[in-house]
């Protein structure tokens, strides 16, 4: 996602693991409706994105329930967004529905936009 014509935004990406006990379900439904309008919520966010985990198949089971990726125009509107009285609501409501929580400041590079039929 960019932001400003030939200007990338900063991307902070959560991987999360649910807190112990808690179903995937009740997992999926707070932080879909709980704690996502609150981190809606932080300033200076440009895009907001959750990626609940699913059946894995045939796949490895990942050692995360989920994930989000938060976008924004800089690394200084990153840590203003994250530091105001929204971001610390957001970030104390974590302790509600997540165990673990690793994050990643990413760079990101679309090889292949959304909607592209490969």
């Amino acid at each position: 996602m960019s932001g400003k014509k030939g200007v990338r935004m900063i991307k902070l990406v959560a991987l999360v693991k649910r807190k112990t006990g808690m179903s995937p379900q009740a997992f999926r439904d707070y932080w879909l409706a709980t704690h996502a309008p609150l981190a809606a919520a932080i300033p200076g966010m440009r895009g907001y994105r959750i990626n609940i985990a699913g059946h894995p198949g045939a796949q490895n089971p990942a050692p995360y329930d989920g994930s989000a990726e938060i976008w924004f125009d800089d690394r200084g509107a990153m840590e203003a967004g994250l530091s105001s009285q929204e971001g610390t609501i957001a970030g104390d409501d974590t302790a509600n529905f997540v165990d673990d929580i690793t994050f990643l400041v990413t760079e990101e590079h679309v090889i292949l936009p959304l909607g592209t039929v490969a």
